[in-house]
């Protein structure tokens, strides 16, 4: 009697584990939004599909981004059971309205979209992303933050004189002191994207123009009378072709070696120029030669 009910309980025991591998393997949804027979249970903040957030990766906390139409990124949403092909929608919200709204397929691991609307530079704008499966949606990510860099406006060209005399010129620092560099990353990138057919065409010994360069030195003389053009070893009648000079100490500048010497287009003479901004300063120092301010090239009109 003890060995039969041993052999019973053992198949009482198989049966339930029979029974209980047989079930199949649920995805991400609540199994009536599986099957698409019913309406998937509500949560409280709203979605019906059974996944996580999207968690926001770029553009956040407020950053500035150096166009009209940013691309948006993104971790995709995880399911409990599984994944399945999610759409991905996006909200792009002014101050005022959600301004801009797309669905967009899923791709692995990370989602990105370019916003199709140019929108307002200046203008802080917020966005969010959530998943969606069918008629079924996911819980929104956090709200996220960014703006398109304000506009840059470019100075007329100056008069045979001179830059603007109207324009700004920052303070001499005191007596033995220099300035700080101020960034000009950002202008720099704007005038590039506003003038890109002469950034191309930017190589001076290969056929190319000053053009470019007399744009961007107008525009940074149109901020402060102190940024200009940088004498190649020192010699003012030798213009280099894509530097720009900051003075930074006392004086007036014209002729001051007292100067910060900074490159603004890469790969210049190559087949791809792109707008840059990086010190040269001490390379130039340590190479044992130095620059010089420009107020205006020679031979420039």
């Amino acid at each position: 009697m003890k060995k039969t009910f041993y052999r019973a309980g053992l198949s009482f025991v198989l049966a339930a584990a029979v029974a209980g591998c047989s079930s199949t393997p649920q995805n991400p949804t609540s199994p009536s939004a599986a099957t698409g027979n019913t309406v998937a249970a509500t949560a409280s903040d709203g979605s019906t599909l059974k996944v996580t957030s999207p968690a926001i990766i770029a553009p956040v906390d407020g950053v500035t981004v150096d166009t009209q139409t940013p691309t948006l990124h993104w971790a995709n949403s995880t399911g409990h059971y599984g994944s399945v092909g999610l759409a991905y929608t996006i909200e792009v919200s002014s101050p005022a309205a959600v301004v801009y709204t797309r669905t967009v397929g899923e791709s692995p691991n990370t989602g990105s979209h370019k916003v199709e609307l140019a929108l307002t530079r200046g203008t802080v704008y917020s966005w969010r992303v959530r998943a969606e499966l069918g008629t079924n949606i996911g819980p929104w990510s956090i709200w996220a933050d960014f703006k398109p860099a304000a506009p840059v406006v470019v100075a007329p060209p100056p008069t045979a004189g001179g830059p603007n005399p109207s324009g700004f010129r920052t303070p001499d620092p005191p007596s033995g002191q220099r300035l700080p560099l101020p960034n000009m990353a950002g202008v720099v990138a704007q005038v590039a994207a506003a003038n890109g057919a002469d950034l191309r065409h930017s190589c001076q010994p290969e056929g190319g123009s000053w053009t470019f360069m007399d744009k961007l030195i107008d525009t940074l003389q149109a901020i402060d009378l102190r940024w200009g053009y940088n004498g190649k070893r020192g010699n003012s009648n030798d213009p280099s072709l894509d530097i720009a000079d900051y003075h930074y100490g006392a004086g007036p500048s014209e002729g001051s070696t007292r100067v910060y010497i900074m490159d603004v287009i890469g790969g210049h003479c190559g087949s791809n120029p792109t707008p840059i901004w990086v010190n040269q300063t001490d390379i130039t120092v340590n190479s044992g030669t130095i620059g010089r301010y420009i107020t205006r090239r020679p031979g420039r009109r």
